[in-house]
């Protein structure tokens, strides 16, 4: 979700607004309502639905989703428009796996196909419903293991670590690096390779302004840093963003829903990562400069922390 307003053509254009960000607090069933521009926190209870956690945003529709009781495998699947109160119910989906959701929205903004990506699997998996649908169909990504190999397979080798949706395409980070794209609508696959992949780093994808972003907190024995690449949707190419992209920018990295909006003059990422950091600039290996932190148990003062979320101040200069 980005802070965007529609125009009177229809056209979407970026504006600043205050942007608020649901969270879960732990072992309750408060949601937590954050704004960025105060940072100020309330608790509220959502009493029409308070089994039910929000899985993804698209055109102000929630993808809601809860467990039947008593059985896990089995999740009740459904969207809702708060500001009119329409409800989409959808089949139940019978998966033995988590998995991340996303929905396309036409130009309107009415949903037209929903999406359960697999976090583990044999091969890459997608469960796909569109309104009206009695069953989800699955998609399995086989072009490069052989079927009759993959049912022989005792363990997943799949694991998704991250995906985000760009039109009809959902983006997925493998835990290899791997990046697997699937098209919604047309039931195909694409991938690609990721730039500076390490299983050591923690890796989010972000979609915004019709390109993804995967955001990189490099992990290593003198600190921490984000660095940010982008990926071309056409021609599958990765280039790393400059610093006037990264002005006026919040990012916020939650696995699955991810999101970036424009504040003026910050340079932020917002985390829900308990580990404290602490910044300074170095330079990288390919010569470009990147934002580093240490871990620090102390929690120096350029650290904000709000309940559980964290906000880490870059330092002017390209990341």
């Amino acid at each position: 979700m980005e802070a965007n307003a529609v125009n009177r053509n229809g056209s979407s254009e970026e504006v600043n607004v205050p942007l608020a960000l649901f969270a879960v607090e732990c072992n309750s069933k408060k949601r937590l309502l954050f704004d960025v521009s105060s940072g100020n926190i309330r608790g509220i209870s959502n009493t029409l639905f308070p089994d039910a956690f929000v899985e993804f945003e698209n055109s102000g529709w929630l993808l809601m989703v809860r467990h039947k009781p008593f059985y896990f495998r089995e999740q009740i699947v459904f969207l809702v428009h708060p500001s009119t109160g329409r409800r989409i119910d959808l089949p139940v989906l019978h998966s033995p796996n988590k998995g991340y959701f996303v929905f396309y929205v036409d130009p309107r903004g009415t949903p037209l196909v929903v999406a359960c990506i697999q976090i583990t699997s044999v091969v890459p998996t997608v469960h796909v419903v569109c309104p009206g649908d009695v069953y989800w169909c699955v998609h399995k990504h086989t072009s490069n293991l052989h079927l009759s190999e993959a049912m022989c397979r005792s363990v997943d080798n799949t694991l998704i670590m991250d995906v985000a949706l760009i039109g009809t395409w959902v983006v997925c980070a493998e835990f290899l690096g791997q990046i697997l794209i699937f098209d919604i609508t047309e039931m195909t696959w694409r991938t690609a390779s990721c730039p500076e992949w390490s299983v050591q780093d923690a890796h989010y994808l972000v979609a915004s302004n019709g390109e993804v972003v995967i955001v990189s907190c490099l992990h290593s024995t003198v600190g921490n840093a984000f660095k940010f690449f982008k990926l071309s949707m056409e021609a599958l190419e990765w280039s790393l963003l400059d610093g006037r992209e990264l002005d006026d920018t919040s990012w916020f990295l939650c696995k699955g829903q991810s999101i970036r909006v424009k504040e003026e003059g910050k340079r932020k990422v917002y985390t829900f990562d308990p580990r404290r950091c602490s910044g300074s600039v170095k330079d990288s290996s390919d010569g470009t400069k990147a934002t580093a932190y240490s871990r620090d148990t102390s929690g120096p003062p350029t650290l904000k922390t709000i309940t559980n979320i964290y906000a880490y101040d870059l330092v002017v200069g390209t990341v």
